[in-house]
């Protein structure tokens, strides 16, 4: 594959954002929208560099920042655990499976007000809810993963007189990783969805907080720079855990 075929796909989909704002600008210089319900992108992000300037975005962003990566280091080490244990222990599966569909199940929001009368407001109940969020798709990939070991490379391993710690060890582990990195990659998002939830019920920082606080101050302009940095936000994670999910698939044939 040459360097052109490697950078199409982002050229296209710079283009294709660049004409989406390009043409969003045009749609509000025209007055087709009212300001009050729409901000333009330059107004976005004259606003954008205002608040950068008195340090608001910055104080927000590591707000929830610092939610986020306690909620996702607990959720992945807890469902990857979790899901390495029912993987190799049948009865360890059939123990958790209850709650694992019931959390699968129940909209994660659901246990919001749970957590505010354990925790009160803030950022202890902001990572419960994105624990809640994040674990299960970890928990999932990480036991599928576990469940689908190569039977061959067990088989060579037991020719070779292996004991099952050893198979665990050499053979389950390293052939499961991408499902795991995978599991991580979901929940990344989804750990972030369920700070950014929470920050907007109640909380005294972070971006959540401060899209809902400038909604209720009708400030549109605010309200979506803050909007936008959930994006990036976002689109950070995404990209950060897709390059660890090419990291984690190199060694396959």
């Amino acid at each position: 594959m040459g360097a052109g075929s490697k950078w199409r796909p982002m050229a296209l989909g710079l283009i294709s954002m660049m004409t989406i704002l390009v043409v969003w600008q045009l749609i509000m210089s025209a007055g087709l929208v009212n300001p009050f319900l729409l901000s333009s992108p330059l107004t976005i992000a004259a606003e954008m560099g205002r608040l950068f300037q008195t340090g608001d975005i910055i104080h927000h962003f590591v707000a929830s920042g610092i939610s986020l990566l306690i909620a996702f280091a607990l959720a992945g080490s807890v469902g990857i655990l979790l899901g390495v244990l029912a993987g190799w222990y049948r009865p360890v599966e059939k123990a958790l499976d209850p709650f694992v569909w019931f959390t699968y199940s129940t909209p994660a929001v659901a246990f919001y007000p749970v957590f505010v009368a354990w925790f009160g407001f803030g950022r202890p109940t902001a990572v419960a809810v994105a624990v809640v969020f994040a674990m299960t798709p970890i928990y999932a990939n990480t036991l599928t993963g576990v469940k689908a070991m190569n039977a061959d490379l067990v088989r060579m391993a037991q020719s070779f007189g292996a004991e099952p710690k050893d198979i665990f060890a050499s053979v389950v582990i390293p052939g499961s990783i991408p499902l795991i990195v995978g599991g991580l990659q979901l929940g990344a998002g989804r750990a972030l969805t369920g700070v950014v939830i929470a920050e907007l019920f109640g909380s005294n920082a972070g971006l959540g907080f401060a899209i809902a606080y400038n909604a209720m101050n009708m400030d549109t302009a605010k309200m979506m720079v803050y909007m936008c940095l959930v994006v990036i936000l976002g689109l950070m994670l995404t990209q950060l855990m897709a390059g660890l999910a090419y990291y984690a698939d190199r060694w396959r044939p």
